[in-house]
């Protein structure tokens, strides 16, 4: 049976290829077209807990994508948008920020921190002034010298990337942007490498599934909240420039009517129906090699059907 196909961008598919343990390889190979670091550093890479907690009652407990370190301590965070959020640039540096901070803890010294790397992959250009769809950001003065190299920001935007390679880390961003399988065997074809990245892809098990719906619909619901404080913005700018006099009025009416109408496409038709559906797939999909095992050990049809519910077939 043919698998439907989910873009590698979805939050779930992400996580899959490049934040499981099992399939470090992939993080490693991509990281290594993208950052230069010391070649030995990339010989273990770990995951890491994506939850930074408050370091103190009211503080920001914080939810990144994807969180590891290398061989020498080194910190690297990777974030995926798909949408268009508010106040982006902020929330990727108080990311790194507070994975800089949080190394530390009572009187241990400053000489002990270790870098943090963040990379942003945007699906949407987020610096407008720039044409680069790689930009890396470090402390530097007027003068370009460098403060110091412990925080390092690096932003790819997909809709940038040119048809043609132009650098090593260009096979993984048209695999970002891969639409369908058919995609990912001309990029195979053209660069082998690449071959396992897909097939990672697209071995997206019943468990896996399961495992990461929950965390998925909790990603959706802090993307939501950002994307809802997007729009209203937005809506805000626009009413203002249509009617000064009654900006306030108008902002808020437009920002409800676009908010509830995109909230019920999107969100009903992508999480209840999208994620409903493949789980469900998947779980008919578990039984039926229930049913398959359950034949090949002698189990009667009728057995078979009343505990699996798929009918079998008559001899």
């Amino acid at each position: 049976m043919t698998r439907p196909f989910i873009s590698p961008l979805y939050d779930t598919v992400f996580t899959h290829v490049f934040g499981d343990q099992r399939n470090i390889a992939n993080t490693r190979n991509f990281l290594k077209t993208l950052l230069d670091i010391p070649e030995n550093d990339f010989d273990r890479l770990t995951i890491k807990n994506s939850v930074m907690k408050p370091a103190f009652r009211l503080g920001k407990t914080g939810i990144v994508d994807l969180r590891l370190n290398t061989k020498s301590g080194r910190i690297i965070h990777i974030e995926m948008q798909v949408e268009k959020t508010n106040n982006l640039r902020s929330r990727i540096l108080y990311y790194a920020a507070r994975l800089l901070a949080d190394q530390l803890k009572r009187r241990e010294d400053y000489s002990t921190l270790h870098q943090v790397i963040s990379i942003l992959i945007c699906n949407h250009e987020l610096l407008e002034e720039e044409s680069s769809y790689i930009n890396e950001y470090v402390l530097r003065n007027k003068g370009n010298s460098c403060f110091t190299d412990l925080l390092k920001i690096v932003i790819l935007e997909l809709p940038k990337v040119p048809e043609m390679e132009d650098s090593p880390v260009w096979p993984w961003l048209q695999f970002l942007k891969s639409k369908s399988v058919e995609d990912y065997k001309m990029l195979v074809k053209k660069h082998p490498e690449m071959k396992q990245a897909t097939i990672c892809a697209q071995k997206y098990t019943l468990g896996e599934r399961l495992r990461w719906t929950l965390f998925d619909l909790e990603m959706r619901r802090r993307d939501e909240r950002e994307w809802k404080n997007y729009v209203l913005e937005q809506a805000q700018k626009q009413a203002q420039e249509q009617a000064e006099a009654q900006a306030k009025v108008h902002a808020k009416e437009y920002a409800e009517a676009y908010i509830k109408e995109q909230l019920e496409i999107r969100f009903k038709e992508q999480v209840e129906i999208q994620v409903k559906e493949q789980v469900e797939e998947a779980v008919k999909e578990e039984l039926r090699n229930i049913a398959e095992k359950m034949k090949l050990n002698g189990i009667s049809s009728r057995q078979i059907e009343i505990i699996t519910g798929i009918r079998q077939g008559k001899k």
